[in-house]
């Protein structure tokens, strides 16, 4: 057992902690469905083989000294029986599968969220993605399709080698644990041989599901840019190499079922030869021989799902590393971390602040700056040379290197990270837009406003003769803002902000996307509205960053 497997077992018992009753019971009432379809094939043979018998016997009078009522009504009672505990097993498994699973997405969701940007931004979304829905759903199968059936299996092997030995003596007994032995060694290198192929489809998956959502992002460049039939043909590719992946993985599944139905019947003929001395000598019946036999043959159908339960655990396996990576990196610390609770009073500043990203050189360092109301500062400088990370830094979302920012009196590290980030604003450089309509977008940044307080923020973003023109406020703007331009999209985001009504405004490019008549207009708008308040603009525009009183040069 390896150290791998160690933790993944570990793992997965910390997720399915609490269910632990629930599971016992799925695994009682599937083990209970297959003895019951066990005996219920045996004591159908032995009621059939034994009447048989006795009308042979009894020379036409059988069913005078045969009792016909009893096996009757036990085959009765073990095909409902067999009925109702398969049913209860499926709804009390699937139950506590379904909590585990909700239960999870909730951790991981939770997890990832804190540590984005930070350990996790080597990921892309197409990767967090898989994380968050492919890897969690191959984790339903771990009890349901893994950890179940072998249990079962389990406990029916014992069932067996018990009746075995009873029935047939110790040689029987024996001939059933060898049989059993060889089927775990099968299973055992069957898990081996798909352990590489295994990885490979997960890694193919995670690239496949990472590049589709790349490509979804950006369709209308490659319909503009008519790369539809080279990406079409890449994909091809790479979906053929995924099924001639999947095409081996299967093959060693049916091979493996192949044998391992085929060695149980083996085993069944082998009890049948084993109990015709028992039989010759009188010591057991020959009908009761019949139903040892026909118990191990039904008992093939317990193990069908070994074959893909074993396989797949490696997979598992993985798809367990992968998710404890997400809940086990590093949680970055928190920039505000006190209680204290900032009064605003129009002034933020930044002491020796400094920034760089874990293994990397500064974004910059040493950087003073003091902004006040009324006295917007504008941030430039080249791609790449921290504008962003700076307005992350003084809302809170990201923890400075070093250094010291100060507002409404208080330390941000002394501040408490709810109360400091109310006083905040941020528009992102790239916009956040959800599928909905317009009101339910305004409303993120302030849920109780009413329809004129939206009214009067896109009337400020220049957005309100477009709205009345489309339909209102209930208009719905699709998937990340499908339904509206670049620069609709982005009005509304900055709307969004507007709305929000916070002493410090941080706009991350606010006019991208915009003609120079629509920016200009909205820079004056900009100006007016928020001149009671911090305002600090990155822009690339040196034009609009001329026309700020106060500019800060980042270089790279």
């Amino acid at each position: 057992m390896t150290d791998p497997q160690i933790s993944a077992r570990h793992w997965l018992r910390q997720q399915f902690k609490g269910q632990g009753r629930r599971l016992r019971n799925a695994w009682l009432l599937a083990l209970t469905t297959a003895l019951a379809a066990m005996a219920l094939l045996g004591l159908s043979g032995w009621f059939i083989s034994a009447a048989a018998l006795a009308g042979l016997a009894a020379g036409g009078i059988g069913a005078i000294s045969f009792n016909l009522l009893a096996p009757s009504a036990g085959i009765r009672a073990l095909a409902v029986g067999r009925t109702v505990s398969r049913y209860f097993e499926r709804l009390v498994s699937h139950d506590a599968t379904f909590h585990v699973m909700q239960r999870l997405r909730t951790r991981l969701f939770s997890a990832i969220l804190p540590r984005v940007p930070g350990p996790l931004s080597h990921l892309s979304t197409g990767h967090l993605l898989e994380r968050l829905l492919g890897d969690v759903e191959r984790l339903e199968n771990a009890w349901l399709g893994q950890a179940q059936p072998t249990l079962v299996a389990a406990g029916t092997g014992l069932v067996l080698l018990v009746a075995g030995y009873v029935m047939a003596g110790p040689v029987a007994a024996l001939a059933l644990l060898i049989g059993f032995i060889l089927m775990a060694a099968l299973l055992i290198r069957l898990a081996r041989a798909s352990d590489a192929p295994l990885r490979q489809r997960a890694m193919d998956r995670e690239r496949l599901r990472g590049d589709l959502v790349q490509a979804l992002n950006g369709l209308p460049d490659v319909l503009a840019y008519g790369l539809r039939p080279e990406l079409l043909a890449r994909w091809r590719e790479r979906l053929v190499a995924l099924a001639d992946v999947e095409h081996r993985l299967a093959w060693r599944q049916a091979l493996t079922q192949t044998l391992i139905q085929s060695l149980m019947q083996w085993l069944a003929v082998a009890m049948l030869l084993l109990l015709i001395g028992p039989v010759r000598d009188g010591v057991v019946d020959a009908p009761l021989a019949l139903a040892v036999m026909l118990m191990v043959l039904a008992a093939a159908e317990v193990t069908l799902p070994l074959a893909p339960a074993w396989q797949g655990w490696s997979d598992t396996r993985s798809t367990v590393a992968r998710l404890a990576a997400l809940t086990e990196a590093p949680l970055p610390r928190a920039a505000a971390e006190g209680d204290q609770i900032p009064a605003p009073d129009g002034l933020l500043t930044a002491r020796g602040l400094s920034f760089a990203w874990p293994d990397q050189p500064p974004l910059f360092e040493s950087l003073d700056l003091e902004v006040r109301a009324g006295r917007p500062l504008a941030i430039v400088g080249p791609s790449g040379a921290g504008k962003s990370t700076l307005l992350h830094c003084l809302m809170g979302l990201q923890r400075p290197s070093g250094g010291e920012i100060r507002f409404g009196g208080v330390a941000q590290a002394q501040a408490d990270g709810d109360a400091w980030r109310a006083c905040f604003s941020l528009l992102l450089q790239r916009q956040q837009l959800f599928t909905g309509t317009l009101r339910d977008n305004l409303r993120l940044a302030r849920p109780e406003a009413n329809d004129d307080a939206l009214w009067h923020a896109l009337e400020q973003a220049r957005l309100a003769d477009l709205v009345h023109q489309r339909g209102g406020l209930d208009l719905w703007i699709g998937t990340e803002g499908l339904h509206l331009s670049g620069g609709q999209g982005r009005r509304l985001s900055l709307a969004r902000v507007l709305l929000r009504d916070s002493p410090v405004v941080l706009l991350d490019e606010p006019f991208t996307g915009l003609e120079p008549a629509t920016a200009d207009a909205l820079f004056e708008t900009l100006q007016s509205e928020l001149a009671e308040r911090v305002l600090i603009m990155v822009t690339h525009d040196r034009r609009q960053a001329e026309r700020l009183p106060e500019k800060l040069t980042l270089a790279p």
